[in-house]
Parts: C-alpha cells; structure tokens; sequence
C-alpha cells in the first residue's frame, strides 16, 4: 500500500512517542545514579525531519537520533520523570487512535467503493 506524506508522519511521530517512553524510563532508573545527565527527545526537531524527509533522506534512526537531547544541567527527578512519562503516554494513546481512525476511513471507504 502507498503511503501518504501524513501517514509517513503519524508513523513515525508514534515511534518518537515509544523512544521518549524508553528515554524518559531510562532516566526515572537512573534517578539515584550520581553524575547521570537526563535525556529527552525535542518533538519539534522530529516532525520537521518527518516533513522533510523525502528532501533529507534521513532514516528514522537518524532523526531520532538527531532530536535527542542531552541536559547537561538538569539531573532526572522522580517526579519529572514520572510526569512526563504520563504526558507522554497521553500522547501515545491519542495518536495510535488516530492512526486507527485513519484505517478505519480507508477501510469503509474501499467496502463503499466495492458496493457493500
């Protein structure tokens, strides 16, 4: 099946979400771990490579890798960790039912098209 640019984006989007859950749990297990500098992953950095894509020709790897951020000045704090591991499964949740929507549309529209 062909891909749109906007499912290409959602996709990939969905992935960005499940590495930051993996980032921001590897910095809650590392709370008490002196010297450790927490990590996060910059959104903003990964949908504009999404969208671009076609025209930079980075693998999702590579944009992944290039949005992790490293705070050099900020230890993980338990609640921070937590908080934002909540927001994010928020955001998780919401755009996997979208991308459901989406295939659900496709799906009624080819059943309309077949006649049934």
């Amino acid at each position: 099946m062909l891909k749109s640019p906007e499912e290409t984006i959602l996709n990939g989007l969905i992935g960005a979400v499940a590495d930051r859950q993996e980032i921001l749990a590897n910095n809650l297990a590392n709370v008490s771990t002196p010297g450790f500098v927490r990590q996060d992953l910059d959104f903003n950095s990964v949908l504009k490579d999404l969208k671009n894509q076609d025209m930079n020709g980075k693998s999702m790897d590579r944009i992944l890798e290039d949005a992790t951020l490293v705070d050099d000045n900020t230890p993980p704090s338990l609640e921070k960790e937590l908080a934002e591991m909540s927001m994010n499964h928020t955001k998780y949740i919401l755009m996997t039912r979208i991308n459901g929507h989406v295939y659900q549309h496709m799906e009624e529209a080819t059943q309309a098209a077949r006649g049934g």
